[in-house]
């Protein structure tokens, strides 16, 4: 039974520039790890882009439990000398985010709610499911939550919100979403995400969590495709969509077996 929808927020509930934002939060970042690393700005910025280039990418070992935060703080530490963690230099970091990037939001970010975002969050609300908001945990949770009032997604009752501090792993990694399930105490068979990237968006390897897909073209693994203004409105067609994938793949899953035997 379907329980739960989880959405990506950058370019799915926010329509935002994202490159445009990661520009201002990288170098305004830099700035501030140069003046407390009393280095040059260039190579601060080096050192915050490799790290936050790594962490996007997975690149540890498997066996690696640490939060992406420490992950992240160990790396930039690593490279700088820096200690991001320290309470003090922690609470700069913090101020800027929940400060003064809420301001920085201009005609180029351009950060504002998707068209169709409130209606499809309203919807699922009404007919009882579950909602999370399963973005990409390479940022905090200040700078998540930046983005989420940009989008008016502060009051949404998300059940979870992923961040650096609470996940261990980025997208697509199947880890990552397993363990957000894990904290709902959900199955992949009971929830279906809801994202623009044909890539991230899609646990690799599968998991088996359905995704209906907002962005551009029509991936293969897609449950349903289409804008999120039209999720709204077609979200009794998803449903069936839903129902009909997983009864495939439990058919399948049948014919492999008896195969075996």
């Amino acid at each position: 039974m379907l329980k739960a929808v989880v959405f990506d927020m950058d370019d799915t509930l926010l329509s935002i520039n994202l490159s445009a934002f990661l520009a201002v939060y990288m170098m305004d970042e830099a700035r501030l790890l140069a003046d407390i690393a009393r280095t040059n700005p260039f190579s601060a910025f080096a050192t915050f882009g490799s790290a936050l280039l790594n962490l996007t990418n997975n690149a540890r070992d498997d066996d690696d439990d640490r939060t992406n935060r420490a992950y992240f703080n160990d790396t930039v530490e690593r490279r700088s000398g820096v200690p991001l963690d320290d309470p003090v230099i922690a609470d700069a970091f913090t101020y800027y985010e929940r400060e003064v990037l809420p301001r920085r939001n201009d005609s180029i970010i351009a950060a504002h709610p998707r068209s169709g975002a409130h209606e499809a969050v309203e919807t699922l609300l009404d007919r009882g499911l579950r909602i999370a908001l399963l973005t990409n945990p390479s940022f905090s949770r200040a700078c998540i939550e930046c983005r989420m009032g940009w989008g008016g997604m502060l009051d949404m009752p998300f059940e979870l919100v992923t961040t650096m501090e609470n996940s261990t792993r980025c997208k697509p990694d199947p880890r990552y979403y397993l363990e957000s399930l894990d904290t709902l105490g959900l199955a992949p068979a009971e929830v279906l995400m809801v994202g623009n990237d044909p890539k991230r968006d899609f646990p690799t390897p599968d998991c088996g969590i359905q995704t209906a897909y907002v962005g551009s073209g029509k991936p293969v693994r897609s449950t349903w495709c289409g804008s999120m203004a039209e999720f709204a409105e077609q979200f009794d067609e998803i449903e069936e969509l839903f129902y009909e994938r997983q009864e495939r793949g439990l058919l399948d899953i049948v014919q492999d077996t008896s195969r075996e035997k």
